[in-house]
């Protein structure tokens, strides 16, 4: 399991198990980052606010560079009906400039919702209550049995960490991560050790 840092921290390049999320916000320079291939992705930055503009120049900056896992097509928090509607759109603009789509899922979203064929990978949002609840413990489920890359967002403690062990994710992030770089990665990174060395056992 990786753990996605973001805002370009020197801190997310020093374990073996975390590395870069990138946001339109940012601004972040590629070639300021050094990124590594497989240890990095880009958000959309709609958690907070969506900026159309913002993203478009971020993928520009970005292209051609090696190794992103997935790009977050741009979403509507704790809306499945408008995240889906928005789907088409940017997901083909994100293929189109030669990057992964991840749909992120939302709050009342179905396998049978999701156009699984047109997936990249599937980044788990939505309200703490949905995305830590059934319904999206069975579509991580069906999207590992797809073999596409699952990302949980909003994971901020050991807690957490260890509930996205158990439901098998690949790759987590959390603002606390880019907030207090110098201790949460640390800490986050031996969390993720302990819960995968956990996990195995069960």
């Amino acid at each position: 399991m990786i753990l996605f840092v973001a805002g370009g921290s020197a801190a997310s390049r020093r374990g073996r198990r975390c590395g870069d999320l990138i946001v339109p916000s940012q601004g972040n320079a590629p070639d300021s980052l050094r990124l590594r291939p497989g240890l990095w992705a880009m958000d959309n930055g709609a958690f907070s606010r969506f900026d159309a503009g913002a993203f478009v120049r971020m993928l520009e900056r970005f292209h051609g560079r090696p190794g992103c896992r997935f790009v977050v097509a741009p979403d509507v928090v704790a809306d499945a009906y408008a995240t889906l509607a928005r789907w088409p759109f940017w997901s083909a603009l994100i293929r189109g400039t030669g990057f992964v789509p991840a749909l992120a899922g939302q709050d009342g979203m179905t396998v049978d919702d999701i156009p699984w064929r047109e997936l990249g990978a599937l980044f788990v949002g939505g309200s703490t209550e949905w995305k830590l609840g059934p319904q999206a413990a069975t579509l991580i489920s069906y999207a590992k049995a797809r073999g596409l890359w699952v990302h949980l967002g909003r994971v901020n403690s050991s807690a957490r960490i260890g509930i996205a062990a158990r439901l098998g994710v690949d790759s987590i992030d959390g603002s606390q991560h880019t907030w207090f770089p110098d201790r949460r990665i640390p800490e986050s990174e031996a969390a993720i050790e302990e819960a995968i060395a956990q996990h195995r056992l069960l």
